[in-house]
């Protein structure tokens, strides 16, 4: 969530300075805690995600974020509003936008109709917006346990309990649904077709076609060379390592860094 909309007013309610420039420059130190934090960590969660995989870094990373979410939003001084952002950077936090900030924040004296005064919203103006995105994080972390597939290569075949919950839960719920009308598996046509595919040919017909015992003189095909794992191995590295760089630097990737380099 961006902070930028009511950073000024938070820090001029701790009642540290009325000297607008250095109310500022305390806007400016919480709001680069979370990027200084974020910048300080990046490489330390690639590596953490290159161990335990990239499912349990992201839900991580939005759990973190929550916390720090709650943290800034009970902020009644500048260490603990410094400590929420840089909470944020630190546990790979992510940015929802500036509009809930700007809405929310001080709902007593913008919303006096709905938040009356003496209420934890007037002691705390700048709670609102925060828990709202609170709740938003509660619901991805939900579907990131459930439904996210883990996308590393060494880690994508070890058993996910959140996964398999949430296959139940699809199943459990799409019980009382209908056929698929384009599932073939109930049609007798289909069936009998795919009876007569999977039979096997009579025994005089049988090829030997690529039979260890009977060579087959049909192929005109010349056979590629045998490689050792060795050089197999060299030959996929020599692979991965040409086009790694194209792989990690495609068209969204370019645009989300000139993206953040303006708006930071």
């Amino acid at each position: 969530m961006s902070i930028f909309p009511y950073i000024y007013f938070m820090i001029k309610s701790f009642g540290i300075t009325h000297n607008d420039d250095q109310i500022s420059l305390y806007a400016g130190l919480v709001t680069s805690a979370f990027a200084f934090a974020e910048f300080s960590t990046g490489v330390l969660w690639g590596r953490l995600s290159d161990k335990i995989g990239r499912k349990p870094v992201l839900v991580a990373g939005l759990i973190g974020t929550l916390l720090s979410m709650l943290v800034f939003g009970f902020a009644s001084s500048l260490p603990i509003a410094l400590l929420g952002r840089a909470l944020g950077g630190a546990l790979n936090g992510s940015i929802l936008g500036p509009l809930i900030g700007g809405t929310l924040a001080e709902p007593c004296k913008n919303y006096p109709q709905l938040f009356a005064r003496g209420t934890l919203f007037d002691r705390y103006p700048f709670l609102l917006p925060n828990v709202v995105c609170a709740m938003i994080l509660v619901s991805g972390i939900l579907i990131g346990i459930l439904f996210l597939e883990e996308t590393h290569q060494e880690k994508r075949f070890r058993r996910d309990v959140g996964l398999e919950l949430g296959q139940r839960l699809l199943r459990f719920f799409d019980r009382g649904r209908h056929a698929d009308p384009f599932n073939k598996s109930n049609d007798s046509s289909f069936q009998e077709s795919r009876t007569l595919l999977d039979d096997e040919p009579p025994p005089g017909y049988r090829t030997t076609e690529g039979s260890p015992r009977y060579p087959s003189s049909r192929s005109l095909s010349p056979a590629a060379p045998p490689y050792s794992r060795s050089q197999t191995r060299i030959r996929l590295e020599r692979k991965d390592t040409s086009t790694g760089t194209q792989k990690a630097f495609t068209r969204p990737v370019i645009t989300h860094i000139i993206g953040f380099g303006i708006l930071a």
